[in-house]
């Protein structure tokens, strides 16, 4: 036998050694176990919380023009506004019996905004009807961030002599 078996002979009797010696220290460790005791139900609840803005809006985007009722320009899908049966095109007449023809924009929008879950009445106009809807106020932050930016956006104001009316 070469020098080169003997070497490769030497190397697996001790790594079969070795590995001898391992599993025989496993055997001779004490092993402690701990007794396992389970009472009652185990149940995890995970609740994932909406963060509050504390703005409360009914779900809608108005233009207001001095001088005349607000005109509905969008109704958000699955808000308030929208749940009452309110439509884009219907007219603002008056919010909590405070007319809107005679408030600016900024008056308008603090009407309608207010603190979550309060009510907030609105009186509507479409065509020739005329109905009021009462609207609890919903967390502005349980809205897509798209609709929050247009919130915080404010108003959309109409300049007095513009040629585009959405009253016509």
């Amino acid at each position: 036998m070469s020098n080169r078996s003997y070497l490769l002979s030497f190397l697996i009797a001790a790594s079969l050694l070795a590995s001898s010696l391992k599993a025989n220290a496993l055997d001779k460790q004490e092993i402690k176990t701990f007794p396992t005791i389970l009472k009652g139900n185990v149940q995890e609840q995970v609740k994932q919380e909406i963060p509050k803005t504390g703005i409360g809006v009914i779900g809608l985007r108005f233009i207001h023009q001095s001088g005349f009722p607000s005109f509905i320009e969008q109704v958000y899908s699955n808000s308030p506004a929208s749940r009452a049966g309110i439509r884009s095109k219907d007219l603002i007449f008056a919010i909590d019996g405070v007319r809107t023809d005679k408030l600016n924009s900024d008056g308008v929008y603090q009407l309608l905004a207010g603190p979550p879950g309060s009510t907030v009445r609105v009186f509507v106009t479409r065509g020739q009807s005329m109905f009021n809807v009462e609207m609890l106020r919903e967390d502005l932050a349980n809205f897509p961030a798209e609709i929050q930016n247009r919130y915080l956006a404010g108003p959309i104001i109409m300049p007095v002599g513009n040629d585009y009316s959405p009253y016509h």
